[in-house]
């Protein structure tokens, strides 16, 4: 199944890791890293939570979209068309300037 659910906000990076050891993946949009957007940072401690969670974060930066996909290095990865359709959902919310909700509860 190539399906991606409708994209959620997570904030924290302990909850980002705790995704990542679920087999989830992570799609940062830049304008989202924080106060001064600083990305070298952000993969910093994201890496730190992750460390402390005994994950293994893989980073993919996309400059020409200003994305960061994380996905857990140790699960298998997501499929291209996975990764296509969560860049594209992005995208899309960006487009419309919709912001991404929290994730809804069951």
């Amino acid at each position: 199944m190539n399906d991606v659910a409708e994209p959620y906000m997570v904030h924290h990076p302990q909850e980002m890791a705790g995704q990542l050891i679920n087999g989830n993946w992570i799609v940062a949009r830049w304008e989202h890293l924080g106060e001064n957007e600083d990305l070298d940072h952000w993969i910093a401690v994201l890496r730190e939570y992750c460390e402390a969670l005994d994950v293994d974060p893989y980073v993919i930066n996309i400059p020409r979209k200003s994305l960061t996909i994380v996905f857990n290095g140790a699960l298998p990865a997501p499929t291209f068309e996975q990764l296509e359709n969560s860049v594209a959902a992005i995208e899309y919310h960006r487009f419309l300037e919709r912001e991404i909700g929290p994730r809804p509860l069951n």
